[in-house]
This record gives structure tokens, C-alpha cells and sequence, in this order.
């Protein structure tokens, strides 16, 4: 019997997206924490009340988070999905 551990394909994704988070600002790195690979999840309404926060500005933030992380998975020559998995 094998009892090594298996890596899957979200656990390399969620590492890629750790690895990233030194790159972003605090809120952001806490939004991808709280919001996407802390178990459970804070939700949105949540999240928004700690970091006081309006709609808007949540909203601006989600955005900023998916820029700043697709330029720096660029970066480390990661340019699809297909190139993790």
C-alpha cells in the first residue's frame, strides 16, 4: 500500500496562489486568504466588515487581486490553467 500524498491539482493551485501572496498588498493577500484558500471561507459580507470596506470597495479590490495575480502568474510563465494541470 502506497501512503504517499497525493498532490492534486487544487492543492498545486492553491500553493501557486500562496506563493504569490508576498507580491500583493496586505488587503489583497488577505482577501485571497480569507475569501479563497482558508477553510471555511469568510464570506464576502464578512470580509468587508473586517476591513470596513464598501461595496464598492470590495468590488475594486476582487478586481485588483485577479489583475495583480494573473501578472504575476505571467511572470512565472503560467499563462493557463493547462500549464498547472
Amino acid at each position: 500500500m502506497n501512503n504517499a500524498v497525493q498532490v492534486t491539482d487544487e492543492d498545486e493551485m492553491a500553493g501557486l496562489i500562496r506563493s504569490c501572496l508576498p507580491a500583493l498588498e496586505t488587503i489583497e493577500a488577505a482577501f485571497v486568504r480569507d475569501c479563497w484558500l482558508r477553510e471555511p471561507k469568510v464570506t464576502l459580507k464578512n470580509f468587508s466588515r473586517t476591513w470596513s470596506l464598501s461595496a464598492k470597495a470590495l468590488s475594486e479590490v476582487r478586481k485588483r487581486v485577479l489583475v495583480r495575480l494573473k501578472d504575476l502568474m505571467t511572470k512565472k510563465g503560467i499563462t493557463s490553467i493547462a500549464d498547472i494541470v
